[in-house]
């Protein structure tokens, strides 16, 4: 019956369309008139009232209520909404006339006015005159039911904006979010950069790439799975301080909290490590959150998040042995791909020991971490650009941030600056490859090369705007905060 209704009106709405094509010069006008935003006349409403004698706004028409001679609209623009007052006696007959055959909700006019206030003492413009600048063809959804089906919401995000008024605000927030980031990174005295995203080896994350092929360079390339590799070999070229707002891509499962593209900030900072970042980071997260949330302590599916300052510390050994009694040290891989499975985790053949320790962490650790908490000095085997703690080799320098039970927010380590580590770190994860792992790091021999001419100290770090987002609007989707998530294509398609 719906589908029918909206058929009905867009052949309906056509119609009015081919009429308009003969009355007016056309209905998709390049100019329009403009004096106001709605948010303006909002906010200065008495001043303007009495002062200015014409007012002209335009927007697209979101609802029309007809009264014999007087029509009550509302007008939209990206500032607000408004009432509009269309009087037969204002516009004169043949415009009210017009407007009663030819406009329908969702049309976007220009119109000429003076602000008045309703005896119910609502803020109002009396249109003067009027031009249609946009025909619609199909009516709004929220005419007969809203929009409501979560694929349709993401899929056709136009008419998600339109129906659902706290999906705009999700948006304005996540632009915040990198907008305070940049300017954060830039008064700090980092210089924002940009590294190539088609790239000829997928490296600087544990990840499985996108591959495509160059037709004039007759060789495959990599859509970058993350900036790191480039990055440091600026630190290594002489910049101290770079960070860049990256748009990355991994070619793996889509639920929740995955998109095969998003966004992530990663900033290199010579002469620091993992310790000077945790400090860095709890300020950084601190002052963000402040700045866009208005507090620092955020509701996040049923808990109260508090960024501020110090964040508990949870090392990673010591959090499997306390929850789940699994000593890394005293186990090696086949010992513990057995404890894993006797605990219930379903074990992939291709799975190393540190891949194992990775999930039995996700398992029985996670869930326990509400509030922001460091987890700190994370397996070898796990991070292979990190740089070892010198009295625990088997382990690195290394930190995320794990809140809400279930979010990894970011991840952060003093950078391997060693060359011949490095190269023997890449030669074990390509045994990993072999035994079918595709998201092992590739290796890099230009890196490795990059880091024999010699790379200072230096930490580096990689948050996902994406969930980041998540916990400030208490979503729990990434597709809710991305515009245009990856769906897979509809039948129609």
């Amino acid at each position: 019956m719906v589908q029918t209704d909206y058929q009905d009106e867009e052949t309906t709405r056509k119609q009015k369309l081919i009429k308009l094509r003969s009355e007016l010069d056309t209905p998709y006008p390049s100019t329009v008139q403009r004096s106001h935003t709605i948010k303006d006349i909002q906010d200065d409403f008495k001043e303007l009232e009495k002062s200015v004698s014409d007012i002209k706004v335009v927007g697209r028409l979101r609802s029309i209520r007809k009264h014999g001679g007087s029509t009550f609209t509302h007008l939209e623009d990206e500032s607000g909404k408004m009432q509009v007052y269309f009087k037969k006696d204002e516009v004169g007959p043949k415009a009210y006339s017009f407007f009663g055959d030819a406009i329908d909700v969702g049309d976007f006019i220009e119109i000429s006015g003076t602000l008045f206030v309703t005896k119910k003492g609502e803020d109002t413009i009396l249109a003067k005159s009027f031009a249609l600048v946009s025909k619609a063809i199909m009516p709004l959804p929220e005419k007969w039911h809203g929009l409501k089906d979560i694929e349709t919401r993401y899929r056709k995000r136009y008419l998600d904006l339109l129906s659902n008024s706290e999906v705009k605000k999700i948006f304005l927030t996540r632009s915040k979010v990198i907008q305070f980031i940049r300017n954060y990174f830039t008064e700090e005295g980092f210089v924002e950069v940009d590294t190539p995203i088609l790239q000829q080896v997928a490296s600087g994350a544990i990840a499985k790439p996108f591959k495509t092929h160059h037709n004039a360079l007759s060789t495959d390339l990599f859509l970058r799975i993350a900036p790191e590799i480039y990055l440091k070999e600026l630190i290594v070229g002489g910049f101290e301080k770079v960070f860049e707002m990256a748009r990355c891509f991994r070619n793996e499962g889509i639920d929740y909290a995955h998109n095969p593209e998003f966004t992530q900030i990663e900033f290199y900072w010579a002469y620091k490590d993992y310790e000077a970042l945790m400090k860095f980071t709890e300020e950084l997260l601190y002052k963000l959150v402040n700045d866009v949330n208005g507090s620092s302590k955020v509701n996040y599916d049923n808990h109260e998040l508090d960024f501020k300052p110090p964040y508990a510390r949870v090392d990673f050994q010591e959090s499997l042995i306390k929850e789940c009694g699994v000593n890394l040290d005293k186990y090696d891989e086949k010992t513990i791909l057995k404890i894993a499975k006797e605990k219930g985790l379903k074990v992939e053949k291709e799975w190393g020991k540190g891949k194992v320790a990775d999930e039995l962490f996700k398992k029985f650790v996670r869930p326990k971490l509400i509030n922001p908490t460091f987890l700190i000095n994370h397996p070898i085997e796990l991070s292979p650009l990190a740089k070892q703690i010198p009295n625990r080799p088997n382990y690195v320098e290394r930190f995320q941030i794990i809140l809400g039970g279930t979010i990894e927010l970011c991840n952060a380590y003093t950078e391997l600056n060693d060359p011949i580590e490095q190269e023997k770190r890449f030669k074990q994860q390509a045994k990993l490859t072999q035994k079918g792992d595709e998201e092992a790091m590739k290796k890099d021999d230009e890196f490795v090369e990059a880091l024999k001419y010699g790379m200072p100290p230096t930490a580096g770090f990689g948050m996902g705007i994406e969930r980041l987002v998540n916990v400030i609007t208490n979503t729990h989707n990434v597709k809710e905060v991305i515009l245009f998530p990856t769906l897979k294509p509809s039948h129609n398609e």
